[in-house]
């Protein structure tokens, strides 16, 4: 089927930046848009994908509701707030309006399966459920979504009643809405200091005292909600800021280190390859173009 344009029949302030990189289509359907843009919902496209590779990919003003359902591997997604690690069995939700990165975590493969979501009332369903935000879902029993979502992308593919379509995926959407969990206001206080301060240094009693709760529950809660610690979430934002600036060849990766807080190159390359697998002399070395649509 040929690529449908995520700016025809949207938002035109909406595109999607990526490096190069290769997939593998395990399926994927697609609705031509122009006759279906004043449905009040419409699920327009499902793909399912396998990789391999460090490809990331950012949407911008992101134009549409997205599930993206983990069936193996990990994927990290990065908003304005935090940065959340799906793993498999997990669903991140990504909101009309977000920006957001996503690459891959982890060095295994993996493979997800994303159904977009647009419509008239897109924005209201959205909000009534819940999903006007990006957020992370952990859900019990993900065999029974991954169905739901594949009956919807057969619906797709052979291109049945719009209106069958409809009741399907809002179908879906209700029952996804009972498992949401977005990150607690309790921890924002937190998240949006390390975001905005990745290099500052914090000790597990700082942040428990910044978020008036307890040590116990602060790690409770970042496990729960990100997979990891509080002081490996802030060790990845602080590698992730340095994958970012090694783009910048002008800065020397002894820089870099020094700049995301690392007391030396040599711990800063031994945790980058621990996270992502590669080190920063070869991330920077393999960097590629990007394309943006």
């Amino acid at each position: 089927m040929s690529k449908i344009d995520s700016t025809q029949t949207l938002d035109p302030e909406s595109y999607d930046v990526w490096d190069a990189g290769q997939k593998n289509y395990v399926q994927k359907a697609e609705w031509n848009l122009k006759t279906k843009k004043n449905l009040p919902l419409i699920p327009y496209r499902a793909m399912d994908i396998i990789r391999t590779d460090k490809r990331w990919f950012r949407h911008v003003n992101y134009h549409s509701l997205a599930l993206e359902l983990i069936i193996s591997g990990e994927m990290e997604y990065q908003n304005e707030n935090c940065t959340m690690i799906a793993k498999a069995g997990m669903m991140y939700i990504v909101s009309r309006g977000s920006n957001v990165r996503m690459v891959k975590s982890g060095d295994e493969s993996r493979r997800k399966f994303t159904l977009l979501i647009t419509g008239s009332c897109l924005d209201s369903i959205s909000a009534s459920l819940g999903f006007d935000k990006d957020q992370l879902l952990s859900l019990p029993d993900p065999e029974l979504v991954e169905k739901m979502m594949r009956e919807i992308a057969m619906g797709i593919g052979e291109q049945i009643s719009p209106e069958k379509l409809s009741c399907k995926t809002y179908e879906l959407l209700l029952y996804l809405s009972t498992f949401r969990t977005a990150v607690p206001q309790v921890l924002l206080p937190v998240i949006n200091v390390l975001a905005n301060e990745p290099v500052r240094r914090f000790s597990i009693p700082e942040m428990a005292k910044m978020c008036g709760i307890s040590e116990s529950t602060l790690r409770r809660l970042f496990r729960q909600h990100f997979g990891n610690s509080p002081q490996e979430y802030r060790r990845k934002i602080r590698l992730t800021a340095g994958k970012e600036l090694l783009r910048n060849r002008d800065i020397t990766i002894k820089e870099v280190a020094a700049r995301c807080g690392f007391d030396s190159p040599l711990r800063f390359s031994q945790l980058f390859k621990a996270c992502f697998g590669i080190t920063p002399h070869e991330w920077r070395k393999n960097i590629k173009g990007t394309s943006v649509c």
